[in-house]
């Protein structure tokens, strides 16, 4: 009983412990199933998630590519270098040279199908998501070891392909490209074109010369080429030198170095033959004198950053080369913020025994620094009186300066022999001409004999150096004053042929044009100038002079007031607004002007004859008359002045008194068409028809379009019931006035007047 008891107690305590057991693995399961449940719930949010990101990044290059569809291109093109980076790096078994060959170019060729898709008016562009692709191509290939003609290119794949790396700055894998679409092509410049650039950029002169002769066997007569080559070339190769300037002349260019390309080409020789004699056979720069050349000519061609490398690199090879020090300050100079170190190296040059005065003067004055550059002229003069270049520099400061006298003085100062350097002689020209201008300004009229002096001046400059174009360009400016135009045209042409790049050229040949009314060119002249001279008040004034010759006031008075509003003393702007507001009717803004003419500048006849004409309009009849009678005072045969005054005194009905000056008029200018009209309606005043209408026929006949003389002469016989003569007068009215209401209406009451005499007379017949 015991031992079944036992057993059923046991059997008990082991079915409690599976039940408890199970129980447990029970909980744990459902415990394991919470957890799956969650860790499910919480994966189903991170794809809920992700799938909304994905659609909304789905949608955004959906929204792009519908933007810009030629980005749909671009994911062919990176899934191309994906496998062609596969196949040439990250595949187990090598490829042959043959296949990575193959493989680069078709990956090469995707980049330019991508390209394909982003040019826009046949204008090579690189899309800001084709650039990195690019650069990825540049990277394969520079791992890849391969140049450009291990590509299986055609010559314009090449040259497209190395426009893409131009583009994102790999210029040694586009030169690469542009030397090997020239070999397969040799007959197209483009390509070459792109290599000179590249070359001219990183200053491999010795290359950049190879290529430049490459174009010219393509095509022996581009000027562009032949400009570049000969700069490149200037006091190294006179050979070439010499035919690239037949072939420009032959083309009708005409090839002159300017003072600075010449003494920029004078130390490229002097460099050069010193090379020669150190290492002639070398073709890089080993010397500083290789050096300097190289700078030289890169500073010719416009490379000044390659040049001033070169040039600092002569520097460190010999710090005793004088040429190297002026050339160093010359490209400081032509930076922004290098005038002390640029002056500093100039200095250096000069104290090696470089003649440097002039560039440092000049140096300071681009740099703003008038007194300085005064300054050390003086200086230099002190030690040196017989410098001839320094002291016409200096008096061309004080001339800028506003300093005229002092500028005269440093001329007179000068010693005989210095009068024979032609500069001197420039510059004198020069200050008579500025003289001139003041003469024109103060009485409106020009002083022969300071013209002379100018011309001689300049002649004289050009028998010591017909090459000067400052000359030329003087002799032109004074030919025009005293009215020469043919002959100032033609020097003006000489000038631009000797320094086609001063500013001044296009400014004095639209003055030139102006005066000679060919005013198309005139404005192309001026369109030339803007360019260069910024905020110069003689273009908006040539401007308005014009628009007030083609009778557009509005656009004149508003040019004038440009020009006033930059120099407020520019005394023929504010005369010429005066005349163009008193023919627009504003006659207090013309008065305003008018007095400040006439306080400013009281020798100036015309600003009184305006302030009287201004008067005269308002009304102001008794000012009008003290006006012009002080300038009858100051000139008594100014013609205009006695014909005002007799209109004066006969509208405050003092007709005897008028008579005076009319007459006065008459006898000094018979041919003046207003004495004879207001002497005409001072005797019809007086009712003396018959005198009235012969000075009323003596304006007809001076001035055929003088529309009040010819409405007299008509009304005069109309009245007098002479239809015949007055229909032949109002038709002569007409011919002048084809609008004129009044003449047309007469005309008609004439003509229906001798109708019925010629009917008569056909009936008696």
């Amino acid at each position: 009983m015991e031992q079944s008891t036992l057993g059923i107690l046991s059997l008990y305590a082991l079915l409690g412990m599976a039940i408890a057991i199970l129980w447990l693995r029970h909980q744990q399961v459902l415990r394991q199933r919470d957890s799956i449940a969650d860790r499910v719930g919480s994966l189903e949010g991170d794809l809920n998630s992700t799938t909304q990101r994905l659609d909304l990044l789905s949608r955004g290059v959906d929204t792009v590519f519908g933007e810009t569809p030629e980005l749909h291109g671009l994911l062919g093109v990176h899934r191309s270098l994906e496998t062609a980076e596969s196949l040439l790096f990250e595949q187990a078994v090598g490829v042959s040279s043959s296949e990575s060959c193959a493989i680069a170019t078709h990956a090469a060729r995707a980049v330019l199908d991508g390209q394909e898709a982003t040019i826009e008016e046949d204008k090579v562009t690189v899309h800001s998501g084709l650039a990195p692709l690019v650069e990825r191509l540049a990277s394969m290939l520079d791992a890849a070891e391969m140049h450009a003609e291990d590509l299986e290119l055609t010559g314009p794949e090449q040259r497209r392909l190395g426009e893409l790396f131009h583009a994102v700055e790999r210029t040694d894998r586009a030169a690469q490209c542009y030397r090997q679409a020239h070999q397969l092509a040799s007959e197209d410049a483009s390509a070459l074109r792109s290599l000179v650039t590249i070359q001219r950029e990183e200053g491999d002169v010795e290359a950049l010369d190879r290529s430049l002769e490459r174009l010219l066997a393509i095509n022996p007569d581009d000027a562009e080429v032949l400009e570049e080559q000969t700069l490149l070339l200037s006091g190294t190769d006179i050979e070439r030198v010499v035919r690239n300037r037949r072939r420009l002349e032959a083309l009708g260019i005409e090839s002159v170095a300017t003072t600075d390309e010449a003494s920029i080409a004078d130390l490229a020789s002097r460099a050069h033959e010193v090379r020669k004699e150190v290492d002639p056979l070398s073709s890089q720069p080993t010397t500083a004198a290789g050096w300097t050349e190289r700078a030289a000519k890169l500073m010719l061609v416009g490379e000044i950053i390659s040049a001033l490398e070169s040039i600092e690199n002569a520097l460190e090879m010999d710090q005793s080369n004088p040429d190297a020090w002026m050339l160093h300050g010359r490209l400081l100079a032509a930076g922004d913020g290098n005038t002390s170190e640029a002056i500093q190296s100039v200095r250096r040059a000069s104290a090696l025994g470089e003649y440097g005065i002039l560039l440092e003067a000049e140096i300071l004055e681009n740099d703003g620094r008038i007194e300085a550059a005064r300054e050390v002229l003086k200086q230099h003069l002190e030690s040196d009186p017989g410098d001839a270049e320094a002291r016409a520099r200096l008096a061309l400061i004080l001339l800028r300066a506003g300093s005229p006298e002092w500028a005269r003085e440093v001329l007179n100062e000068a010693t005989d022999l210095s009068w024979e350097c032609a500069a001197m002689h420039v510059m004198d020209g020069r200050l008579h001409l500025e003289e001139a201008d003041s003469h024109l300004d103060a009485t409106g009229e020009h002083d022969e004999m300071i013209l002379l002096a100018a011309l001689t001046a300049f002649d004289e400059a050009i028998e010591r150096d017909r090459e000067s174009g400052l000359a030329w360009l003087g002799r032109s400016r004074a030919l025009r004053y005293q009215g020469y135009h043919d002959e100032a045209e033609v020097a003006i042409v000489r000038a631009r042929r000797l320094i086609p790049d001063h500013t001044s050229i296009p400014l004095e040949s639209a003055r030139l044009f102006l005066e000679m009314n060919r005013f198309d060119q005139a404005n192309t002249m001026l369109t030339e100038a803007s360019t260069v001279l910024h905020n110069h008040p003689s273009i908006p004034y040539l401007r308005g002079v014009i628009a007030a010759r083609q009778g557009r006031l509005s656009e004149a008075n508003s040019m004038f007031t440009k020009v006033l509003e930059m120099e407020p003393t520019h005394t023929r702007a504010r005369l010429n607004r005066c005349s163009s507001l008193l023919l627009r009717e504003d006659l207090t803004s013309a008065l305003d002007d008018a007095n400040i003419l006439v306080e400013k500048n009281p020798g100036l006849d015309l600003a009184r004859q305006r302030r009287a004409e201004v008067l005269m309009n308002l009304g102001d009849f008794v000012e009008a008359e003290q006006e012009l009678r002080r300038l009858s005072d100051r000139n008594p045969e100014h013609v205009m002045a006695l014909v005002h005054l007799g209109t004066c005194l006969n509208a405050m009905d003092r007709a005897e008194q008028a008579e005076v000056p009319l007459n006065k008029a008459l006898q000094i200018d018979p041919e003046h068409s207003d004495a004879w009209y207001q002497r005409g309606l001072l005797y019809l005043d007086f009712g003396r028809m018959e005198e009235a209408f012969s000075d009323f026929k003596s304006a007809a006949l001076v001035d055929k379009h003088h529309l009040d003389t010819r409405l007299k002469i008509a009304a005069i016989l109309h009245e007098a019931g002479d239809s015949q003569k007055a229909m032949a007068a109002w038709r002569d009215v007409l011919d002048v006035d084809p609008e004129h209401l009044v003449a047309r209406r007469r005309y008609e009451e004439s003509r229906e007047k001798l109708q019925p005499a010629s009917q008569h007379l056909e009936t008696q017949d």
